[in-house]
């Protein structure tokens, strides 16, 4: 009898333990790094932030789990506030293609690293106006 006691815990808890869910996402040490890089700005919590930002992307492919959500807009907003912006454009791309749902923010953010570099209207008409013509 208690050979069969034995058994049927052994059973429970192997099918209980296949229940389990399985990791989705890889976070890394995202949530530490983010929060360093916004209570101590400066240039190496950025960096630190940024390495674990590809370090999970790197992780993920590893193991072969999901980019998180929003990673790759991360890295790429990352990389346009650093005037990388085919790095930028590139992320922002690979968000949207496995993120299909954030297609609207991804393709205002390709827009502006399109246009940052192209100067405005106003400023071309400023810097006709530089070498001392009048404007009339």
């Amino acid at each position: 009898m208690n050979h069969l006691k034995f058994g049927c815990i052994v059973i429970i808890v192997i099918f209980l333990s296949g229940c389990a869910p399985q990791r989705m996402y890889y976070w890394g040490d995202y949530s530490n790094t983010l929060y360093q890089s916004k209570k101590n700005p400066s240039d190496q919590s950025n960096l630190v932030h940024l390495q674990a930002i590809e370090m999970i992307i790197e992780e993920s492919r590893t193991n072969n789990l999901r980019i998180p959500p929003g990673v790759y807009a991360e890295l790429g907003y990352i990389y346009f506030r650093q005037n990388k912006k085919d790095l930028a454009i590139q992320n922002f791309k690979m968000e949207k293609e496995l993120y299909p749902e954030s297609a609207f923010l991804m393709d205002r953010l390709e827009n502006a690293a399109n246009l940052a570099d192209k100067p405005k209207p106003s400023e071309s008409k400023t810097q006709e106006a530089l070498p001392g013509k009048p404007n009339n």
